[in-house]
């Protein structure tokens, strides 16, 4: 799916007219939705735990304690590997690096849940979006709920239903 086809699967869902122009319910919520689907798209793919990525890790003394640096789009631990299978309960995590607590680990790898790439404005409207057709439904619904907060106030049956999709 594409970012232009999830946009316009929530203009669908929400009941926006994307043909009006200029003031338009649609102009407005054009203006921000990139920012809505980006964490829509992140939340959704930490909960479906759908993208799995590994890493090798190289452990360096820092203030007395073995660390490395997690990537970039770490998300959550899976586990390490370093000639066995280590748990979370080996390693502690502050801010971007992975502390070991076992003696004799300087290189491993780490399986982790990685967050998807980052949607900004900037994004072709083309691009392909690679995660499950699953995850991009519940995002969308995701998202249509916190724009209908936005843009239908007083409507709570509009956004229980959409709230109830969501959840299903």
């Amino acid at each position: 799916m594409t970012l232009k086809e999830i946009k316009n699967k929530i203009y669908a869902i929400l009941d926006i007219d994307t043909s009006a122009g200029e003031g338009s319910v649609y102009s407005k919520v054009e203006g921000y939705i990139t920012y809505i689907i980006d964490g829509a798209l992140k939340k959704t793919a930490l909960y479906a735990k759908c993208i799995k990525k590994s890493v090798q890790l190289y452990f360096s003394a820092e203030n007395g304690k073995m660390s490395a640096t997690l990537p970039e789009d770490f998300a959550s631990f899976c586990y390490v590997r370093a000639g066995r299978v280590y748990g979370r309960e080996c390693f502690e995590i502050i801010s971007q690096k992975i502390r070991t607590r076992c003696a004799g680990i300087f290189a491993a790898e780490l399986v982790y849940v990685a967050f998807p790439e980052t949607i900004t404005a900037d994004t072709d409207e083309n691009a392909e979006i690679p995660l499950p057709e699953n995850v991009m439904d519940t995002a969308c619904y995701a998202c249509a709920m916190e724009i209908c907060t936005n843009i239908y106030p007083a409507d709570v049956q509009r956004y229980m239903r959409i709230a109830t999709e969501y959840d299903e």
